[in-house]
């Protein structure tokens, strides 16, 4: 038997020693004059029997008995000695918060102290084999002995405790239904053997695909469920469900033969689509059979909504991961038009993606996403490059003069990107431009988030002579400081400022204040959102400098933009504007 003695008094730690002179019994004895020392020996070393002094002069004694009989790895037995007079109470907190034995130091003898010791040692093994056998039977119960996953029993039990964690953190929380489509034929073809080694199998692989912290469960027969906790966003679990379907399609070898399987999956999500474990169940449950009904071998969400947003963007995450949005993407150019002579004096460069299947979509269908998940500064610089290079090309050709000058928006990915400045150098070299052919918009609400750094890099942009223009003015911030700071020599005013003009007389108010303003400021006006000749005619009266609208063109493919110069009539609407 190996005994831990604490105890700060070296004549009692004498004592004590001198009593257990029986070889036999005690074969080894180690000392500690405190607490802190005892727990560090009982960290690092095995004992039998801890003897503990009540008291200790660094630590309750309570507080040294729990961390000794709540110890992860180490179990010994703890007897209680104390130099006190008797006082039950003392007693029975010791002995009930775990110790075998409670012992008064003037009635200690060899005789007396070896029967406490075996007697404690015995009750400490018999209380051992009970705890292992509780774990054993609480691990039967919640675990599935097939395939080592928890079963239903732990699920549901779990699934209820993460959804009040989950609410009372204000978690997020997922939960997957997984059924093996056709396991009955696998079943009954290969035998119940081979069905209960592909079940097996796909326990692993679904063990190999969740993140930490996530549980999968067999629920009985060819059906799984996976709790995802801590949702991120609700994209996440459908990420998730994608990689179990790719993981279970893999071959699985049976019998020395390769077997193909699919899964249908449902998916239910905290708290949007259910608020207890039970709805919870019943809607990936109902979710997961649509996916039966409508041929197996996917997954599908609960909320009808919230599935089509959700394959939406695991659609693009996809193709933006494989380039093959990026080489889909085509730049397309709507007119700028001079106010005074409705001469075209440049164009602004948008971006369309031009899907395959879809057609042409504008960028309010991806370019969420595309910021989400990080790739908007490389898009912008693509579209920025190919854009000088057509202005290059249309120059050389002559369908514009050298004070043409084509816009470009800028976000604040890209703003954030330190070679931003030498990029835009590199881009008008490349194409044989100089900086005053090139515009670069921002928004106001690009500017607001780093203020400081923003102004810095376009201050920088301006000195190569490229023109900044503030996008989208009066729908964001709109502070006078940040104008008067703002080395921007463009101000755009929003579309929205122009719809109901010239029939509201305060629209039309604000618009002249707006443009008054910016005049003060030594700004250009340009207005967005021209779709009639009032508009243009009141915009031009009010003293804009430029307009930009349907009234003039949509945004065009370069070749469309061509044969818009070509036929675009400045006199024509000159005419209309005088006319009332």
């Amino acid at each position: 038997m190996r005994l831990l003695l604490v105890d700060d008094d070296e004549l009692d730690r004498m004592a004590v020693i001198r009593v257990l002179q029986n070889p036999r019994l005690v074969k080894d004895i180690v000392q500690a004059n405190n607490a802190v020392r005892a727990l560090k020996l009982y960290d690092e070393h095995t004992f039998d029997i801890v003897l503990l002094d009540y008291r200790l002069p660094d630590m309750e004694c309570l507080d040294v008995l729990s961390k000794l009989t709540q110890h992860a790895e180490k179990h010994a037995a703890v007897v209680i000695l104390t130099g006190m007079e008797d006082n039950e109470i003392i007693e029975r907190n010791c002995i009930f918060a775990g110790a075998q034995d409670f012992l008064l130091k003037k009635e200690l003898s060899e005789r007396h102290l070896t029967k406490a010791l075996l007697h404690a040692k015995a009750r400490h093994e018999l209380t051992s084999k009970l705890i292992d056998t509780h774990k054993r039977l609480k691990y039967l119960a919640e675990n599935d002995p097939m395939t080592g996953l928890s079963n239903r029993y732990y699920f549901e039990e779990h699934l209820r405790g993460a959804i009040q964690r989950a609410q009372r953190l204000n978690f997020q929380l997922g939960l997957i239904y997984l059924d093996i489509d056709n396991f009955k034929l696998i079943n009954d073809s290969q035998g119940h053997d081979s069905g209960d080694q592909l079940l097996q199998q796909i326990a692993q692989r679904l063990l190999t695909v969740v993140r930490e912290g996530d549980v999968v469960c067999r629920l009985g027969g060819d059906e799984f469920a996976i709790v995802v906790h801590d949702l991120d966003t609700e994209t996440s679990v459908g990420a998730l469900a994608q990689r179990v379907l790719e993981s279970i399609r893999e071959p699985i070898p049976l019998n020395n033969t390769e077997h193909f399987v699919t899964c249908s999956i449902g998916i239910a999500t905290y708290p949007r689509c259910a608020t207890n474990a039970e709805d919870m169940q019943k809607r990936a449950d109902l979710a997961m059979y649509q996916v039966k009904r409508e041929g197996r071998n996917g997954f599908h969400f609960y909320s009808e909504d919230l599935q089509d947003q959700i394959l939406h963007r695991i659609m693009l995450e996809g193709e933006l991961r494989s380039q093959r949005l990026q080489n889909q993407l085509v730049q397309h150019y709507q007119p700028v038009i001079n106010a005074k002579t409705f001469q075209v004096c440049g164009a602004e460069m948008l971006m369309r993606w031009k899907h395959p299947v879809k057609g042409l979509l504008p960028p309010i269908e991806f370019i969420d996403t595309v910021e989400e998940l990080g790739f908007l500064a490389a898009i912008d610089t693509q579209n920025r490059q190919l854009a000088c290079l057509q202005l290059a090309q249309w120059r050389k050709e002559g369908h514009v003069d050298d004070q043409f000058v084509l816009a470009v928006n800028a976000s604040e990915q890209l703003l954030q990107r330190e070679s931003m400045f030498n990029d835009i150098q590199h881009d008008l070299a490349a194409a044989g431009l100089s900086g005053g052919c090139l515009s670069i918009e921002v928004t106001e609400s690009v500017l607001v988030s780093d203020f400081e750094k923003t102004s810095a890099i376009l201050n920088n942009l301006k000195s190569l002579g490229v023109k900044i223009a503030l996008d989208d003015f009066g729908i964001g911030y709109s502070s006078m400081s940040y104008l008067k700071r703002l080395p921007a020599s463009i101000l755009k005013v929003d579309r929205s400022f122009v719809q109901n003009v010239p029939e509201s007389e305060a629209d039309s108010r604000i618009l002249k204040a707006l443009i008054v303003m910016a005049k003060s400021l030594d700004l250009d006006v340009v207005v967005e959102g021209i779709e009639t000749v009032a508009q243009a005619r009141l915009c031009r009266e009010l003293g804009a400098d430029m307009l930009q609208g349907y009234l003039f063109a949509k945004a065009l493919s370069p070749d469309d933009f061509v044969a818009f110069l070509n036929a675009h009539d400045p006199v024509r609407y000159r005419t209309l504007s005088s006319n009332d």
